[in-house]
């Protein structure tokens, strides 16, 4: 017979473990007792909630609050861990405050970690209200973890019967994990160009799996999003920037969903396994402020010899204006590794471009991995206060990695008839060591518009302080527009090992003043 224990947190919230089921929804509403419906894999997305493209919206009748996971099941191999954001959206855009997990009951299941006291002073759209769990199984075991939470609707209503299940199973062997930049809710606004979409693939424990497969179809996505791609497969998944997707949503119309990525691969056993990726999405007239890392994906640098740079770009979704940006987490107590030369760090203005940056380094002195999480502040355009965060996933190496690096950094930003915008990707070992046989695997004469290269091919012989490896671009754009440009590499690091990465560049086209 199923039981249900009501366990508690301490200073945090009431979860349930539940034995003997199947694996949990992974997506749930609150605020008028209508429960949203579950995406379907194979690239489509889940019926738009309810309030959120009608006509019109009574406040408070339909204000209710999605909760997303990243998938309906995680797995996670023993000894390993895993970070597992909750994103918790309003319905219908109209803000909503006093958010917290409710409940009463004893402590988390084995493995289990997450912050203590989590609240959202208020709940709206983007990056602003994300829980992150972290599930480290010591253990072979599996259950479901149930989280419910409460929060006050925009009319001044108590909404308290919200509710999110997540399954989850400790393996024995490594499994591979899409995460999808930026954090939380992917907004954009209607008619005001794309927000870009980076989903990249690593395996939980940084060994290798095999023939990863991108099961959903490319060509067929919801309105609002597509794909350069037509089809997605990685021979080897592992650590680093090797094996990426690149989106790009921009909406002609009000709507909203999940989309559901599915694939398929080969672990480290040689089990085949299945496994999907939820993105929740909006079509939105507030802006919203989104950080970016670059590189993008996972940040790897070779432990005690390797170091990497990274730059996080603020930019708003749709181009317009934002103000008052603060990072709110501390600089100066990053995980280990990890160091700013600000311990603070803010922006009076947020718009497009790179004019908003903070610069980061990740030296390791030992084996390690996991996420740096960053929450900022900021205020819309609309005059609304706001947050968001960055999950920002790590992993040291045992031997060097080629790192693409674009110069400008950030944003390319450029205006439609003003000339060109010169781009420069230096490709360069993390830790100094050399490396050979560097080759772009995609064709150069087929870049996004308004992007162009003198070079139909690329290769370096080899890479090390003293040989430069330098690919010249060129983006002229010709119509108004954003989204990403996406190079993928292959190489031979120092220590003989054939690896592969990606190099991308967010970019935006605005029209003359």
């Amino acid at each position: 017979m199923l039981q249900r224990h009501r366990l508690l947190l301490p200073g945090f919230f009431a979860i349930g473990l539940l034995s003997g089921c199947g694996f949990g929804s992974y997506s749930s509403v609150i605020g008028t007792d209508v429960v949203a419906p579950k995406a379907t894999t194979g690239g489509t997305a889940a019926t738009a909630t309810p309030g959120f493209d009608g006509p019109s919206i009574i406040p408070g009748t339909h204000d209710l609050v999605i909760a997303t996971a990243p998938a309906a099941a995680v797995s996670v191999v023993v000894g390993a861990s895993q970070i597992i954001s909750i994103t918790f959206a309003s319905s219908d855009g109209l803000p909503m405050t006093g958010f917290s997990i409710s409940g009463s009951g004893g402590g988390l299941p084995a493995g289990w970690s997450a912050p203590g006291g989590f609240t959202c002073a208020l709940v709206t759209t983007g990056s602003g209200c994300v829980l992150n769990l972290q599930y480290a199984p010591p253990a072979i075991d599996s259950g479901t973890l149930s989280i419910d939470y409460v929060v006050i609707d925009d009319s001044g209503l108590a909404r308290t019967t919200g509710s999110i299940a997540i399954a989850y199973l400790a393996t024995t062997h490594d499994n591979v994990v899409a995460t999808a930049a930026p954090t939380g809710e992917v907004d954009a606004a209607i008619g005001a160009g794309a927000s870009s979409v980076n989903v990249g693939f690593v395996t939980d424990d940084g060994n290798a799996a095999t023939d990863l497969v991108l099961t959903s179809d490319l060509k067929s996505l919801p309105a609002g999003w597509t794909s350069t791609a037509p089809s997605l497969s990685c021979a080897i998944v592992s650590t680093g920037s090797g094996c990426q997707l690149a989106l790009t949503y921009a909406p002609a119309a009000a709507g909203s969903g999940v989309l559901t990525l599915a694939y398929e691969y080969t672990d480290d056993s040689g089990t085949n396994k299945t496994a999907a990726l939820n993105i929740p999405y909006r079509a939105t007239s507030d802006n919203n402020v989104i950080a970016t890392a670059s590189p993008a994906g996972q940040i790897v640098a070779a432990q005690q010899t390797g170091g990497q740079a990274v730059v996080i770009t603020f930019t708003t979704d749709d181009g317009g204006p934002a103000s008052g940006l603060q990072v709110t987490s501390d600089l100066s107590s990053l995980p280990p590794g990890w160091t700013s030369a600000a311990h603070s760090f803010g922006c009076g203005g947020v718009g497009t471009g790179n004019g908003c940056r903070l610069s980061l380094n990740y030296v390791p002195t030992k084996a390690a991995s996991g996420t740096l999480t960053l929450d900022y502040a900021y205020t819309d355009a609309d005059g609304t206060a706001k947050t968001g965060l960055l999950n920002l996933a790590y992993a040291a190496t045992t031997n060097d990695n080629v790192v693409g690096t674009a110069s400008p950094a950030g944003e390319i930003n450029a205006v439609v008839g003003m000339g060109p915008q010169a781009v420069a990707v230096a490709f360069t070992t993390d830790d100094g060591r050399p490396a050979t046989a560097l080759q772009l695997t995609g064709s150069l004469s087929i870049l996004p518009a308004g992007w162009t290269s003198t070079a139909g091919v690329f290769t370096c012989n080899g890479i090390s302080i003293e040989e430069v490896c330098l690919l010249q671009l060129t983006y002229t754009p010709t119509v108004a527009g954003s989204g990403a440009l996406s190079l993928g590499y292959s190489y031979v690091n120092d220590a003989g090992e054939a690896k592969v990465g990606t190099v991308s560049i967010a970019y935006r086209a605005t029209s003359p003043p």
